[in-house]
C-alpha cells in the first residue's frame, strides 16, 4: 500500500512539472515578439501601375523590405488618407492632392516632385495622328478619366478644351474612376479611344498620339511620406530610391520626365 502511495505521490509530481513546463512554453512562445515584418503600404496613382512593379523589385533587391502598392485615382486615395488609411507613402498625379494633405498635417517633411507625366490618345483598332480625329463619326465613345479626383482626366479636359473640341465631343465622353479605368474601357472595345497616361501603353504595343504638352498644365507627379506611417525610416528610404539615379531610370523607361528642378543623385 505503501509503495502505490509513493508511486502515485510521484506521479502527481511528474504531471505537476510537465503541467508547469509546458506553461511556461506556452508563455514564453505568446509573449515573444513578432519579427514578421508589415510591407510598406504606397498609395499610389494608377497611372504608376506597370512602373511601380520594377521600382519595387529594385528596391528590394537593393535590400530593401516589402512594398505593396495600392492604386487608384489621387484623389480618391487623399481621401482615404485622410479617413485614416494605413499608408506609409502617397504617390500622386497631381501637385494639388499632396500639397493638401500637407496643409492638413498628413504629410512628413513636403511634397517632393518625382516627375513628369505625359497624356496620349490610344486605341486598340485605330491609329490617331491628332486629337482632331476624335470628331468624326466613326469615333462613337472616348473615354477619360474623371477630372475631379484623376489629374490625367483633368490634363484630358484641357487639352480637348485648348484643341477647341470640348464642346464638340461632349456626347462621347464617358468617365472612369482612374486613368488605369479609362484604358480598360478601351482595352475592352467599350470606349473606341482613351486618353490615358504614357506609362500604361509604352510598352502596349500599339502605336499611340502623344499629346502636345503644352495642350494642358504640367502632370506634376510628387511623392511623400505620410505622417502615420507604420516605418517611417523605411518609407524614407523607399523615397530616396525613386529619386535616386536606378529609380529615375525605371520611371525613364515609362516615359516619365524627370522635373528639372530636381536632378537625380
Amino acid at each position: 500500500m505503501i509503495h502505490q502511495v509513493n508511486c502515485i505521490k510521484i506521479n502527481i509530481l511528474q504531471t505537476y512539472i510537465l503541467s508547469t513546463l509546458l506553461g511556461l512554453f506556452a508563455m514564453a512562445c505568446g509573449s515573444a515578439p513578432d519579427t514578421t515584418e508589415s510591407p510598406l503600404l504606397v498609395a499610389a496613382a494608377s497611372d504608376l501601375a506597370k512602373a511601380g512593379p520594377p521600382l519595387v523589385e529594385a528596391f528590394e533587391r537593393s535590400g530593401g523590405p516589402k512594398v505593396t502598392f495600392s492604386f487608384g485615382s489621387s484623389g480618391q486615395l487623399a481621401q482615404q488618407i485622410r479617413q485614416g488609411a494605413p499608408f506609409d507613402i502617397y504617390a500622386s498625379a497631381a501637385r494639388s492632392f499632396c500639397q493638401s494633405l500637407a496643409q492638413d498635417g498628413h504629410i512628413q517633411g513636403e511634397c517632393r516632385l518625382l516627375a513628369i507625366g505625359r497624356l496620349v490618345a490610344w486605341s486598340s483598332s485605330l491609329e490617331l495622328r491628332s486629337l482632331s480625329e476624335l470628331q468624326p463619326g466613326a469615333i462613337r465613345q472616348v473615354a477619360i478619366a474623371n477630372p475631379l479626383t484623376a489629374p490625367y482626366g483633368k490634363a484630358a479636359q484641357e487639352a480637348l478644351q485648348a484643341a477647341g473640341l470640348w464642346d464638340g465631343i461632349q456626347s462621347k465622353l464617358v468617365y472612369a474612376e482612374s486613368v488605369a479605368h479609362a484604358l480598360q474601357m478601351a482595352e475592352t472595345g467599350n470606349a473606341d479611344v482613351a486618353l490615358v497616361a504614357l506609362a500604361l501603353v509604352i510598352d502596349a504595343g500599339r502605336p499611340f498620339y502623344l499629346v502636345e504638352a503644352n495642350l494642358h498644365q504640367p502632370i506634376e507627379q510628387p511623392a511623400a511620406v505620410l505622417r502615420d506611417s507604420h516605418d517611417s525610416p523605411a518609407a524614407a528610404a523607399f523615397l530616396e530610391f525613386l529619386f535616386s539615379i536606378e529609380g529615375r531610370r525605371i520611371l525613364s523607361e515609362y516615359g516619365y520626365e524627370p522635373p528639372a528642378a530636381a536632378p537625380a543623385r
